[in-house]
């Protein structure tokens, strides 16, 4: 598996690509509730084994973001620690 990149421009355009998917998917179904549509039958077992590693995902890069903030802090107090101070 090949790492790739994120900073915070690409993981603002992949939040926008699912909330474009979330907008369009809240479409269907404010249209069929305004026209009392019946319910519509769909095969959903792949589009929630997808949120499901999503989730995943997601959480994934909770833990690694949580990381990498400890790691600068961790460094930025080492820095604080070593700077000379003026008087």
């Amino acid at each position: 598996m090949t790492l790739e990149a994120y900073d915070p421009d690409r993981l603002d355009a992949l939040s926008l690509r699912v909330l474009d998917v979330c907008g369009r998917l809240r479409h269907v179904a404010r249209v069929s509730r305004e026209e009392e549509l019946p319910p519509i039958a769909l095969n959903d077992r792949k589009a929630l084994e997808v949120l499901a590693r999503l989730e995943e995902w997601v959480h994934r890069v909770e833990a690694e973001l949580h990381r990498s903030v400890q790691k600068n802090h961790g460094r930025r107090a080492r820095e604080m620690r070593t700077k000379p101070t003026t008087a």
